[in-house]
């Protein structure tokens, strides 16, 4: 079950559906009310958490086999618009990545302002390509603000899933904690967060990211449609 939560004056949204984490209406309608809840309780930082050695493994491909386009279409285009509402969140965000963080997984990591990875032996990347699709320009403008240009053609293109440690060269996560030590930093780096003056951050954040979010939420539909990637998956 996914909940939401603050602690001294900290939000959590904490993804737990007991499997993959998939990015669904649910997990959907999970982080952007802890967005709206966490802007609400005047928050100073909001951390999305995954459940233990799972951070998401991206969208649920039951979506994209959705018999019904109409269906189909509106469930996918709420991950895009949920994803941007993400990276554009007003207030500082912070990605407790527990685990694997695969494909969409991986793209809701890097939505959030600061990405702190467990180690272990957990896959993290986004491997559209060998999945044989072709990447929405949603999930490719969250990818480029947060993966190091140098690593655009190894991590975009080509698409290897990588341990978390190269995770971090790549610019996927921002660093690497051993799980002992993974909540008690997450912790840190949130109250550090909190501090900043809360307005200050969310406009400069959104001088910074809302013409790309603008330009790639008018794609959504055309990208996102019932189509979607319907004709790749499996193949």
């Amino acid at each position: 079950m996914h909940t939401f939560r603050v602690d001294d004056g900290i939000a959590h949204v904490v993804l737990d559906d007991g499997k993959a984490n998939v990015l669904n209406p649910a997990l959907c309608a999970a982080v952007r009310g802890g967005i709206e809840a966490a802007v609400e309780e005047r928050a100073g930082a909001l951390v999305v958490h995954g459940r233990e050695r799972m951070f998401s493994g991206g969208i649920d491909l039951g979506l994209v086999r959705e018999s019904d386009p109409a269906t189909r279409a509106t469930a996918l285009q709420e991950v895009a618009h949920t994803m941007l509402a993400l990276w554009t969140a007003p207030l500082p965000t912070v990605a407790a990545v527990t685990g694997h963080a695969i494909a969409g997984g991986a793209i809701l990591a890097m939505a959030c302002d600061r990405r702190i990875g467990t180690e272990g032996a957990f896959k993290v990347g986004i491997n559209e390509t060998r999945l044989r699709m072709v990447f929405p320009t949603w999930a490719l403008v969250i990818a480029q603000a947060g993966i190091r240009r140098e690593a655009w053609g190894a991590t975009i293109l080509e698409g290897d899933l990588v341990d978390p440690a190269a995770a971090v060269t790549q610019g996927i996560l921002d660093e690497v904690v051993a799980a002992d030590d993974h909540a008690a930093r997450v912790a840190e780096v949130a109250a550090g967060l909190a501090e900043i003056p809360t307005r200050a951050y969310g406009g400069n954040k959104a001088l910074l990211r809302s013409a790309e979010a603008a330009r790639a939420g008018a794609l959504v539909a055309a990208e996102m449609g019932g189509g979607f990637a319907s004709d790749q998956i499996g193949t």
